[in-house]
């Protein structure tokens, strides 16, 4: 390494960086007056109805009514009650319970930030639409109000706000329904990060139970720090620092910690890697960090991406660590019939043979996978027993944590036990030891090439890109490598290789989702559904509908209120909290789709960052629906008391007695009429924008190939047309997984490091015995 940089000598001396990012101030008061007006409306204020109640007189007065729900005292009773029912098993003060339904979202200074900084991870073309809605809404209201009534929309009583809503959720216009989902996810998203009163009333410990503070700690990693030019003119723009390094690694996921492992166990100090992340690293006692600062600083854009046309929502992450720090544990290996699609339609035949298997059989192991240790929840339990009474088939996932139970319902905001054995817990200790060097905070903005090679190929020489530190401070910073890994994932690789100058008509194409749909159930028994491991169970029967290895798996969602909730339908503001208020009694579920049908990534023109054109197909859309289905005949089978799937229009399937109180001829009966129910659904469907998808696994935008012509790399992850570069990441798939691609993800950049080192070897470097 040169000179112009020195390593920290004590790891995370600088303070954690987990304020909430601040917001640009693109909305006029107005415009902000509008949307407060709609968040209040979708999570609005509930109050008694006072008998002798005054009208207030004020304007602040006046405006603060117009966002409050006066319920008469026999409805405002009955909320009361169905609180005290469903919040705890414990006595719930009175307190608790008024405050939680006098919570009013824009008057809590936490709910406004959150709202300023999911505005500011907006692309500039969602903000202009934004802008354009809320214009219109204050000042040309009946285009977009759907009412023959000319007020602005805060103007507007909550009973006409909620008539407008609801004409926007049923509009023939795609975008209006559209606007619908986004404010309403909006306001739910940002309600539950921020609530004051949702843990007391629900009993939700905001850290886990058995949380300590030595209960663990990360490697002590050392991040370098680079040093701006001194003495340069102010005026000139100073000069970029400059580093050498045999092979830099671009993000620091689960390809990208492999692939160091890999390398540094082959050369040890005899090579040296540069790991280049553009998220902060957060060592294992910073965690778990809360709803609201997790996501704005472990996620992609604070946890929330939408596709371009709304249809879907994208979460990835975005620290040390990637998706490797944020995922739940579940480790399965690909299925047979995607191996061999690979292997004989795709033309790779690798994927069937021993050698990628050993490289299955290696990441297995070095991260401890077992499923003998794992003693499923209640909502993990509901999938394995209820498949079972169905004679489905369902089975135990594995996790990727060295043999230890691990029972955190916590950990998709961080391992506080450091017991998750991915990049950082897992594979980047040891290549660490043997040398391996690593920055924080550096956005890549391009691969450097310089000269030809052999066939005309253009040669890899580096990296260029901007380091900002902890404190603020951004240096230009140019690494000049010998071989250039890319790992960014699957929505930043193709970026990057754009950035570059690559030009191949597959870069940025083949993305896959596993579009997901939602079944929540609420449940008699206390199920505390944050105890316990995240997704340690999957129903499998439903995997390969069409015989070609597309379908649908059914599994148990992360259960944190701010993964949950957001998806629970939205009808009315109150009745919205009190289903939200089930919290403790509920546990959400997940039709996982292996997705045929693609999307694909381009650059923002503005910001240069990632963009997402991608709308669930008819033909994939089919098996989410087959997989909700099934998810509410589950949920049923095991005697949910209330089945809630997140279809717009759906309402949910209600049980009048407990199912093991009913007698034979009311089972029966009921039974015809949750038949009836599922029926209704089956033909309502789950066409978007309204009906909610989502994606934590994103593929294949810089797909792997047998020929040029049909992807971005080859069989060992060299960019088609490039000497040194390579690129080990979800984002090489030929087609989607499948599985949570976790381990997938592994194996493949253990294969391409194993040809890395090879071609190393061949270029003089020495190999360990």
């Amino acid at each position: 390494m040169s000179a112009t940089v020195s390593a920290e000598t004590a790891p995370l001396s600088a303070p954690v960086p987990i304020d909430l990012p601040q917001g640009d101030e693109f909305l006029s008061e107005s415009s902000w007056r509008v949307l407060m007006a709609l968040m209040d409306t979708i999570i609005p204020e509930i109050r008694l109805q006072e008998a002798s109640q005054t009208p207030p007189t004020t304007p602040a007065a006046k405006a603060r009514d117009l966002s409050t729900v006066h319920l008469p005292s026999n409805e405002y009773s009955a909320a009361a009650g169905t609180l005290r029912r469903a919040a705890s098993p414990g006595q719930i003060e009175t307190d608790a319970i008024e405050a939680y339904l006098a919570e009013r979202p824009s008057a809590n200074p936490a709910f406004v930030e959150i709202i300023h900084s999911m505005l500011h991870n907006l692309p500039p073309s969602k903000k202009r639409e934004l802008k354009i809605v809320l214009s219109v809404l204050n000042t040309r209201p009946g285009t977009l109000l759907l009412t023959t009534k000319p007020h602005a929309f805060p103007t507007l009583s909550i009973a006409d706000r909620v008539k407008v809503l609801h004409a926007w959720s049923t509009s023939p216009l795609a975008q209006i329904r559209g606007l619908f989902k986004s404010v309403t996810t909006i306001a739910k998203l940002a309600h539950v990060r921020s609530s004051t009163t949702f843990s007391s009333l629900t009993g939700f410990p905001v850290f886990p139970t058995a949380w300590t503070a030595d209960g663990g700690s990360s490697y002590p990693y050392e991040f370098l720090q680079f040093h701006p030019a001194t003495g340069a003119s102010t005026t000139a723009p100073a000069k970029p620092v400059e580093i050498t390094t045999d092979v830099v690694i671009l993000g620091s996921g689960c390809g990208s910690g492999v692939v160091a492992n890999r390398l540094s166990s082959a050369f040890s100090s005899s090579i040296n890697i540069l790991v280049l992340e553009k998220g902060r690293h957060f060592d294992a006692r910073h965690f778990p960090l809360s709803q609201a600062t997790g996501l704005a600083n472990l996620f992609e854009a604070g946890g929330v991406i939408e596709t371009d046309d709304g249809s879907m929502t994208v979460t990835a992450g975005s620290c040390f660590g990637g998706g490797g720090t944020v995922n739940w544990s579940a480790s399965l290996q690909p299925q047979d019939f995607v191996r061999a699609e690979w292997a004989r339609e795709r033309g790779m035949g690798f994927f069937e043979s021993q050698e990628f298997q050993g490289c299955l059989d290696r990441v297995w192991e070095k991260m401890g996978c077992d499923e003998k240790v794992v003693r499923p929840n209640h909502g993990n339990r509901v999938l394995l027993e209820g498949a079972e009474r169905l004679g489905y088939k369902a089975k135990v996932v594995p996790q990727n944590c060295g043999g230890s139970q691990h029972e955190c319902g916590y950990c998709t905001l961080g391992c506080w036990k450091g017991e998750k054995k991915g990049p950082v817990n897992g594979w980047f200790p040891e290549a660490a030891r043997q040398g391996v060097k690593f920055v924080e905070g550096m956005t890549v903005e391009r691969v450097v090439f310089g000269g030809k090679g052999k066939k005309g190929e253009k040669v890899a020489r580096g990296v260029e890109g901007k380091w900002v530190s902890r404190e603020g401070v951004e240096v230009k910073v140019v690494v000049k490598a010998k071989k250039v890994v890319v790992s960014c994932g699957t929505l930043w690789s193709p970026v990057v290789l754009m950035n570059s100058g690559i030009k191949n008509p597959q870069l940025g194409k083949n993305l896959y989702l596993h579009p997901t749909n939602f079944v929540s159930g609420i449940f008699d028994e206390d199920v505390q559904p944050w105890e316990g491991g995240s997704l340690t169970s999957v129903v499998g029967s439903f995997e390969n509908l069409d015989g070609k290895g597309h379908g649908v798996k059914l599994e148990r969602m992360s259960m944190m209120p701010s993964f949950c909730l957001p998806f629970l339908p939205w009808t009315s503001g109150p009745a919205y909290k009190l289903l939200a208020a089930h919290y403790r009694h509920l546990n959400t579920f997940i039709a996982i789709c292996r997705d045929r049908d693609t999307g694909h990534i381009y650059r923002d023109p503005a910001t240069g960052r990632p963009r997402i054109v991608y709308s669930p197909s008819d033909f994939d859309r089919a098996h989410n629906l087959r997989g909700v289905i099934e998810l509410c005949r589950i949920v049923y089978a095991q005697g949910g008391r209330e089945i809630h799937p997140s279809i717009a229009g759906m309402p949910p399937f209600i049980r009048r007695t407990a199912a093991m109180d009913a007698t034979e001829e009311e089972k029966e009966k009921e039974k015809a009429e949750f038949e009836s129910w599922l029926a209704r659904l089956q033909a309502l469907g789950n066409k978007p924008p309204v009906t909610p998808f989502a994606s934590a696994h994103q593929m294949g935008t810089c797909r792997m190939s047998a020929k040029p012509k049909d992807g971005v790399v080859d069989e060992k992850g060299r960019v088609w047309g490039t000497k040194g570069l390579y690129v080990a990441d979800a984002s090489v798939f030929p087609s989607a997984s499948g599985v949570n691609p976790m381990v997938t993800t592994m194996a493949i950049a253990d294969w391409i490091a194993r040809g890395v080192v090879e071609e190393l070897k061949g270029e003089g470097f020495t190999a360990r015995l």
